[in-house]
């Protein structure tokens, strides 16, 4: 019996060691391969769907400064004659004068970027989440009779705010496009060297899951 208890003992002992030996090694070849490693991931999770003649273009909010020059330019460049300017919602603070209505800073850079005041189309209701900005946009397709709309938003963000989307456009038939915007700091090759792309991608992740169970 003893004998027979130190054949199993050394070979778990064996077995732990090459479990930990390959355990080392994947984690030393994944090391090794971080950077394509990671780049692919990027390039996984971002939506980048390439642009096409819509209805309408949607700057959606979060970034103003980025989305909206991106907006402008796929206007400047005939891919639409409209740009849907969401408006979020007014606090004391927009009311007071304290603090720049998001929605009036977007139009004032459309206008500086000589986007057309008769292709810029505001919409009322106020809107504090992609959610909401769904419901929004379906209220307008729907009036519109849209088909197609291209929505310019952060590079992470893409994958959550086209699945929302999607959820409330598809019933009316509108098919969408999600133009991924770089951003300043950091782009898919490179977003896990900054503080700015690892938070931002932490944060999509966190609320894609929260967005799935809770919708």
């Amino acid at each position: 019996m003893k004998r027979v208890a130190r054949w199993f003992s050394r070979r778990r002992l064996k077995l732990v060691g090459i479990a930990l030996g390959a355990a080392v090694f994947l984690l030393a070849l994944a090391w090794w391969q971080r950077v394509p490693l990671l780049r692919g991931i990027a390039h996984l999770y971002i939506v980048a769907d390439s642009p096409a003649t819509a209805d309408a273009i949607v700057i959606l909010g979060g970034g103003v400064e980025l989305r909206t020059l991106k907006a402008a330019e796929l206007y400047h460049a005939g891919f639409a004659n409209r740009i849907l300017v969401l408006q979020p919602e007014r606090t004391q603070l927009n009311t007071l004068g304290l603090v720049v209505d998001q929605a009036e800073l977007t139009v004032d850079l459309l206008k500086l970027k000589s986007v057309s005041e008769s292709a810029i189309v505001r919409l009322e209701p106020e809107v504090t989440s992609t959610v909401e900005e769904a419901e929004a946009l379906t209220v307008w397709a729907k009036a519109n009779n849209a088909k197609l709309l291209l929505a310019t938003t952060d590079l992470f963000h893409t994958r959550r705010a086209r699945w929302i989307l999607h959820r409330k456009l598809a019933a009316l038939g509108v098919e969408l496009k999600m133009i991924a915007v770089p951003q300043k700091k950091y782009d898919a090759g490179n977003w896990w060297q900054t503080e700015a792309g690892l938070i931002d991608f932490q944060n999509e992740i966190i609320k894609f899951a929260v967005y799935q169970w809770r919708y």
